[in-house]
């Protein structure tokens, strides 16, 4: 709040400032020292307000009433109080009538009860504003032409929201009240307005002893019993002209005012219920009221027909003494829930009657406390309609039936395909691994999954992490195989700052980032031996160090596992914790080889091309009987992954619309048969060189794995040596990988 201080003492002014500036530091204090200072800050108002003017009465230049009288003869928006010394209260009285909001004495802690007092002056201005803002026009009776100025210097002071409009006589008075386009608020008639008396001008727009305006009379003390008699002829209030009624007049007309409005808004509301009461008379149901315990107390109907029994037979008497038992019941559990809610309860139930049952609608709802009001409803018809409707689509929901029952395989695959994203197939075997899948996909139980390179093991991953209740939060994926053993450990478990050369910050590892959600560990056979135990830790307990720190942490992990690596050898090996084999084999899922479901080459094929020829911005559509057969004949050692790169090429190298193939299947089929056949014997041939050993054996480790040369599942990989030593060692032996047949293509 901003005070401006008007204070010609300027150790009562700095002793003020102090003290509100200790008790009360939400107001700020601005001080002058004189009257005329005052007035220049007052013109500045617009562009720098303030609240509220504390000014002491007596000042050099003038005094505090008459800077009171500027602010409210200014109508500037500003509350004022008054500082007075003892013995002064008169003066104090003189300032409240002038419209100051408050008034304070210097008397001993009054500076201690100041901000209170302030705060309390704001809101009576605030309140008093409100009220004057809205303006009231108000007919003046009157020929004394003293009273009327006298009464309008008064109101433009202390009541400038009232507006007065002057008659002298009784015959203008009477005139302007009964025109109907007059719009004044309060008529004010003197008692010795010349004509006829004011009792007259009652009695002339009083239609039924109530005026259409409230009228409020003054009179002399010598005419007051005269004049009270008007109060009975429909006059609002009385008011005796002695010394200081100007202060109340303002008080009357308001209150007048106020009476007024409050019987317009009653007649307003009696108007409104005799309204809803004929629209209630024009609603076609039955309504009544009852107590808590069932006792029908009133009812309304259009039509006494409609009732179930004769009035008499139901008023003042419970449910259960009207209806059936079993009916009465359901009644009573109904009130009972009515009771307990404040939304509607609906009931329906059927009644017997001479023409036969009828059918009923109850909404119940609570009313006037613990009342209870039903409107009850007659539905017999739309029952049987409701029944013809059941009628006729008997057969149509027959067929419906019969069509569920037929398709129900289709729903089924399509389910699946919902499920299980990009995982193409129906064969039994990917079947048996799809419901393993699902059934332990919604458990918190670590997964195992098995199988060779290309079977698509993270695709199931994918899938199960999709249909667990961790499905909004992110699959992590590591690649254990893809990452050194001197950097998986802070790849997992993250790391301190300063931990090891390089660590400049805190990093969180995977498992980390994976809390609420899902780890997939991908070649999981590749995990370091000297970590292995660090893994079991947090796959039994949920509980880590980062590299460095000391600190443990505890997370919530789901982890599924993948390898193509026979865990169970590399346990005989010593190459992997037989306890975390074991930790990792709980629930374990092998997907089968593309060679063991060969009837699922076919749909592969058919979405692989649709796939890949709308990523190439192919159009191929025919897939020749001969062409499938050599895919289907193939034993796929790559499994789907060999497949898809096969029909890529294919896609690819496709003049038409027709898919032709650019890898000579049959060829490649022939060699894998024959070298498996050699492998029967061994890599290394009796009296062979070790030339030709070593190139065998790059040969042979080649075409297991499809000719790929480096990356996880490549030759050098398996043989244990670099890339670029196992390109250098096939330039020297001059292994090359076969070129492709394009014989068919050409032809």
């Amino acid at each position: 709040m901003r005070v401006l201080y008007v204070e010609d003492d300027p150790r009562d002014a700095d002793l003020t400032v102090r003290v509100l500036s200790r008790t009360a530091s939400h107001i700020t204090l601005e001080t002058l020292f004189s009257v005329k200072d005052a007035h220049a800050r007052l013109q500045r108002l617009a562009s720098d307000p303030i609240d509220l003017v504390l000014t002491d009465m007596h000042l050099r230049d003038g005094d505090g009433l008459s800077l009171l009288n500027h602010i409210r003869e200014n109508s500037l928006p500003l509350a004022v109080v008054i500082v007075t010394g003892m013995g002064d209260e008169d003066t104090a009285v003189t300032a409240l009538k002038a419209r100051a909001d408050d008034y304070v004495v210097k008397r001993k802690g009054y500076l201690d009860r100041l901000p209170l007092l302030l705060e309390s002056a704001f809101n009576h201005y605030l309140a008093d504003a409100a009220r004057r803002a809205t303006p009231l026009r108000v007919l003046y009776g009157e020929a004394n032409l003293l009273d009327v100025e006298s009464t309008r210097r008064h109101f433009a002071v202390h009541a400038d929201h009232i507006n007065l409009d002057v008659v002298t006589t009784t015959q203008e008075a009477i005139s302007t009240l009964q025109d109907d386009s007059s719009d004044y608020d309060v008529a004010l008639l003197d008692f010795q307005l010349p004509g006829p008396s004011a009792l007259y001008v009652l009695r002339a727009v009083s239609p039924g002893n109530k005026p259409s305006i409230p009228i409020v009379l003054i009179c002399n003390e010598a005419d007051e019993e005269f004049a009270r008699q008007g109060l009975k002829l429909g006059a609002s209030s009385c008011l005796v002209k002695r010394p200081g009624y100007l202060y109340q007049l303002s008080w009357e007309l308001e209150q007048a005012h106020a009476r007024a409005d409050l019987e317009h808004r009653e007649a307003a509301l009696h108007a409104s219920e005799e309204r809803n009461r004929a629209i209630l008379n024009a609603i076609p149901d039955l309504m009544f009221v009852l107590d808590r315990e069932g006792t029908y107390l009133d009812y309304h109907t259009p039509d006494e027909n409609l009732l179930f029994a004769p009035p008499q037979e139901f008023l003042g008497k419970k449910h259960s003494e009207v209806f059936p038992p079993d009916l009465a019941a359901k009644f009573a559990y109904s009130f009972a829930k009515v009771l307990q809610t404040e939304q509607p309860v609906l009931m329906e139930y059927s009644l017997p009657i001479p023409e036969g049952s009828r059918t009923f609608e109850a909404s119940m709802v609570r009313c006037e406390g613990d009342r209870i009001l039903a409107i009850v409803r007659d539905i017999t018809r739309r029952k049987e309609a409701e029944a013809s409707l059941k009628t006729a689509l008997a057969e149509v929901q027959r067929l419906k039936d019969q069509l569920h029952q037929e398709n129900i395989y289709l729903k089924q695959e399509i389910r699946d395909a919902s499920n299980f994203g990009e995982i193409i197939g129906q064969s039994e075997p990917l079947r048996r691994v799809l419901s393993r899948a699902e059934q332990v996909a919604p458990l918190n139980t670590t997964v195992s999954i098995f199988g060779e390179t290309g079977t698509g093991k993270e695709l199931l991953a994918h899938a199960i992490h999709k249909l667990s209740p961790r499905r909004n939060h992110t699959l992590i994926k590591v690649n254990c195989a893809a990452l050194p053993g001197t950097l998986i450990e802070s790849e997992l478990f993250g790391h301190e700052k300063g931990a090891f050369t390089g660590a400049d910050a805190r990093r969180p590892g995977r498992f980390e980032i994976a809390h609420g959600g899902t780890l997939f560990l991908d070649e999981v056979g590749e995990f370091p031996l000297d970590l292995q135990s660090k893994l079991l830790r947090v796959l039994e307990e949920g509980e880590f160090e980062r590299v460095g720190g000391t600190h443990t942490l505890k997370v919530d992990v789901r982890v599924i596992a993948a390898t193509n690596r026979n865990l169970e050898e590399a346990v005989r090996k010593g190459d992997f914790r037989s306890d975390l084999y074991y930790r990792l084999n709980i629930f374990p899922i092998t997907l089968p080889p593309l060679r063991d479901r060969k009837e699922d080459i076919p749909i592969l094929v058919t979405h692989l091309v649709r796939q890949l020829s709308q990523k190439l911005g192919k159009t191929i559509d025919t897939i020749s009987q001969d062409t499938m057969a050599k895919l289907r004949n193939y034993p796929w050692p790559g499994n789907v992954r060999e497949l898809r790169n096969v029909i890529e090429r294919a896609v690819i190298i496709s003049p038409g619309s027709q898919l032709r193939l650019i890898d000579d299947l049959d060829s490649q089929a022939l060699e894998l048969d024959l070298h498996e056949e050699a492998a029967l014997h061994g890599v290394f041939q009796v009296g062979g060189t070790l030339e030709q050993t070593e190139h065998n054996l790059i040969v042979q480790t080649l075409k297991k794995v499809h000719w790929k040369v480096e990356g996880p599942g490549g030759a050098a990989e398996l043989l244990n040596i670099h890339p670029s030593t196992l390109r250098s060692r096939m330039r020297k032996l001059r292994i090359e990988r076969p070129r492709y047949s394009t014989q068919a293509i050409e032809n």
